[in-house]
């Protein structure tokens, strides 16, 4: 087994226990970093003088220890190009960093890289490809940060979300996204895209390593509470299909089916959640929300001479200047009042379970694929993760998602933990290699 393929705690436990050093742990993660960055394309700044420096920097007890972690490009790294993906920020480099980062690296966290996002953090998809198959798209908008935990660059990377922008690249590139409540990570220092829907997330290779960086992160970078609680002796899950079920894949809906059944079989009470008919609005509530707060924040960009910006942004300017305002405050109530109902239907359940994409990653590369599953609990503000259940006929990963209530991420992690030790997700168990694309 290669160094790069332990995760966060893992590593940490194999540093304890004077396995390996955090020094040689770094060295396998640079080594397969530049041995796929030209096949994958994940990083926007890649460094590994400056990571190695940094490392001696560590101090001693830190709860990170020295393992690298990947930085969106959107969030702001100190003396470090952050250039939002857009030729509008080229040669950008911040005076200060964000305060994820400046908590990351409190807590012994490395730095590793700018990891690739799309413009902006919205749709002009950037050049990385997809680990699994390097002729399809790695979803967006944290492309980068997806690819490289997928490929064994780093063992958790930075991301966010506005619609679906953690939780589909995860699914797309086959591990673990967790996107927690609204508010939960600061997003000092994170370009905005839209106040009211923007998240910090993470991506790792288990439940139990997004739940500890979190936990970290959320601290300052002091030392973690306990990440993941027992999983409730009955889990109460709910199985949600919503209006857009017809147009997931029949292969996406059986990874789902999969799930449920295996959860079934473990003593979970699976049941099927229909929500109310305000629910439909969600998606609507989410446009409104997204293309004002937009075009508030890149208005300026949008009316540069030349343009500075893609089309994709440029026309998300447009929709949103055109959105009246008591349209947008509709939509803000709207969504206090879409909270308060689902928290209402999801009293008699510990999760949702539905799907966090259409169907696997598609082909091509000009595209991120549809956030329309993830979008509902981005306006909801909810804790969302996804987990890798299988592959597709044409191997490439198939997932689900589960979500829970606002402030309800503590048992969504306990289910979450408990569930991914049930699929089928890297079996035969005793071969790491299986998780890893053959890059």
């Amino acid at each position: 087994m290669n160094l790069y393929q332990h995760g966060l705690l893992d590593a940490l436990r194999g540093f304890a226990a004077g396995s390996f050093h955090a020094s040689d742990y770094l060295e396998s993660c640079i080594g397969r970093t530049l041995a796929v960055e030209p096949k994958i394309a994940a990083f926007a700044h890649f460094d590994p003088s400056t990571v190695r420096a940094a490392l001696r920097a560590v101090p001693e007890g830190a709860p990170l220890a020295g393992l690298p972690v990947a930085v969106k490009d959107i969030i702001a790294t100190r003396g470090v190009p952050t250039e939002m993906g857009s030729r509008a920020f080229a040669g950008h480099v911040p005076p200060q960093s964000a305060n994820v980062v400046v908590a990351l690296e409190r807590a012994g966290g490395l730095m590793f890289g700018k990891s690739v996002t799309t413009e902006l953090a919205w749709r002009n998809a950037g050049a990385t490809r997809n680990p699994w198959n390097l002729n399809h798209t790695p979803g967006g908008s944290s492309s980068g940060s997806a690819a490289a935990v997928a490929a064994g660059c780093v063992p958790a990377a930075l991301g966010t979300q506005t619609f679906g922008s953690v939780i589909r690249p995860a699914a797309f590139c086959g591990i673990v996204g967790y996107k927690p409540s609204f508010g939960t990570l600061s997003r000092v220092g994170v370009h905005a895209l839209a106040g009211s829907l923007d998240h910090v997330g993470v991506l790792t290779r288990s439940v139990v390593d997004a739940a500890f960086l979190v936990s970290v992160l959320a601290a300052g970078g002091g030392q973690a509470s306990r990440p993941v609680a027992d999983a409730p002796r009955r889990a109460r899950i709910a199985l949600l299909r919503t209006s857009v079920w017809p147009q997931v894949s029949a292969e996406q809906q059986a990874a789902v089916q999969l799930a449920a059944t295996r959860f079934e079989s473990q003593g979970a009470l699976v049941s099927e959640l229909v929500l109310p008919p305000m629910f439909e609005q969600i998606w609507a509530v989410a446009d409104v929300l997204c293309s004002v707060e937009a075009a508030a924040n890149h208005g300026v960009l949008h009316d540069a001479e030349p343009p500075v910006i893609g089309p994709a942004m440029r026309d998300w300017v447009r929709l949103g200047r055109a959105t009246s305002g008591p349209a947008y405050v509709q939509a803000r109530d709207m969504q206090r009042r879409l909270i308060d109902a689902f928290a209402a239907c999801m009293a008699p359940f510990d999760v949702v379970l539905t799907a966090p994409t259409l169907a696997g990653p598609p082909p091509g590369l000009d595209a991120t694929g549809d956030a329309v599953l993830c979008t509902p609990f981005s306006v909801l503000g909810a804790p969302a993760i996804t987990l890798p259940v299988t592959r597709s006929a044409a191997g490439l990963p198939l997932g689900i998602q589960l979500a829970s209530p606002w402030g309800r991420d503590a048992t969504l992690l306990a289910v979450a933990a408990w569930g991914e030790a049930l699929l089928p997700w890297g079996e035969p168990s005793d071969s790491r290699d299986v998780c890893f694309p053959a890059l």
